[in-house]
């Protein structure tokens, strides 16, 4: 494919990450924590609102960020030194520190700040080495916790609590006071979330995750995967039956237990083994699509999307908390989980138009200026040339 191709095809992909990372994201801007990891704390399972829960889990819940990592490990392929990769990893870690303390815990850009910095060194090195390497620590998580549920009897309650006070619903009633307030009110909460995903969670499980995948993105670029070559049909449709399964296989698991905790870690397992091959599967056929609709209004409109993801996903998160948190509307704990899922469909539309609308003035989003700006002194929009120097977040 030509370059331009490719870069296209690249933000389509990313931009259907973003519409699907919003799907799971909106639960977080509206409800506890523990509503995300364990849903019969909080909200109801029965009716469109349980349809909703399994549908989350079974396709979108860690599938999509999963994809995000590859891409963003396939724009540290693509930018090569001529970015300053470290110097854009730098701001990106600023930038999710801002984020993660003054609008939303669940950051992602911290993470892929640090994680990126240990793992940019491997932009040379040959796919096989990438993939192996990939694969290894994308393991590491679910063996942590698998190894977890296996002495969970022999555990220090200490050790656990961590992990126990969100899944047994002890933290609802803080948060829902605290995020139904004001800033300042909401802000030691947020902190304390903030601080144990980018410390405990991160060494525990989503650095892991996060180099795997970025890893795998970068091999993935090099053998054609975001070309729609690597796979074939019939591999791409076993990834598939084999996700599903895999993935289904824990809801049965946390539903049959009724999320006790260690059946919820052993579910988590199969979930997150699950969630490698559906990643690879969804972005095959969104590859694949993509190519077949190349020239159709909503693939274009996608990619634009694509073209803007950094400011979009900073958008969403502001939005959401401004819909949901205290010092907006206030609606934090007041919506069914069904309800959550037709606002983030009704948003995706609304963020769509707006990207088509800015790329056709502009050639970079807003905060896409303000980063390239700060790592290279030219804080332009002016209508981008597609180069290899210039992948998105």
């Amino acid at each position: 494919m030509s370059q331009r191709a490719r870069l296209a095809t690249l933000d389509v992909l990313r931009g259907f990450c973003l519409l699907g990372i919003l799907v799971m994201n909106i639960q977080s801007f509206a409800m506890p924590v523990a509503a995300y990891l364990n849903p019969t704390v909080f909200g109801a399972l029965d009716g469109l609102d349980g349809v909703t829960w399994v549908v989350g889990r079974l396709l979108f819940d860690c599938k999509f960020l999963n994809l995000f990592a590859m891409l963003f490990g396939a724009s540290l392929v693509l930018g090569g030194d001529d970015t300053r990769p470290r110097r854009r990893l730098a701001w990106l870690v600023v930038f999710g520190l801002l984020h993660a303390y003054g609008v939303w815990y669940g950051d992602i850009l911290f993470t892929y700040g640090v994680v990126g910095m240990l793992v940019v060194g491997a932009r040379t090195w040959t796919p096989k080495r990438q993939l192996r390497l990939g694969l290894v620590l994308i393991s590491v998580g679910p063996m942590l916790t698998l190894a977890t549920a296996l002495a969970f009897d022999h555990l220090p309650h200490s050790i656990l609590d961590e992990f126990l006070k969100y899944l047994d619903g002890r933290t609802v009633e803080g948060e829902l006071a605290a995020f139904r307030g004001d800033w300042l009110t909401q802000l030691p909460v947020r902190a304390t979330i903030a601080f144990s995903g980018q410390t405990t969670s991160l060494l525990y499980e989503t650095g892991w995750r996060a180099a795997g995948f970025m890893l795998l993105g970068m091999a993935g670029l090099q053998r054609g995967l975001f070309a729609g070559t690597a796979l074939s049909s019939r591999v791409a449709l076993l990834l598939w039956g084999l996700g599903l399964t895999v993935t289904g296989a824990g809801i049965a698991v946390q539903w049959a237990w009724e999320f006790s905790p260690r059946a919820w870690l052993f579910a988590q397992v199969l979930h997150e083994a699950g969630a490698v091959p559906l990643a690879i599967a969804i972005g095959h056929t969104v590859v694949s699509l993509a190519q077949r609709f190349a020239k159709a209004t909503p693939t274009r409109a996608i990619a634009a999307l694509g073209g803007v993801a950094f400011t979009a996903y900073l958008m969403q998160s502001i939005l959401g908390t401004l819909v949901f948190g205290g010092h907006g509307l206030g609606a934090f704990g007041t919506w069914s989980r069904s309800t959550l899922l037709l606002a983030a469909c009704g948003f995706w539309l609304v963020q769509v138009l707006l990207a088509s609308l800015w790329s056709r003035h502009f050639g970079r989003g807003p905060l896409e200026a303000l980063w390239r700006g700060l790592v290279r002194r030219d804080f332009s929009l002016r209508p981008r040339t597609v180069h290899a120097e210039e992948p998105s977040p």
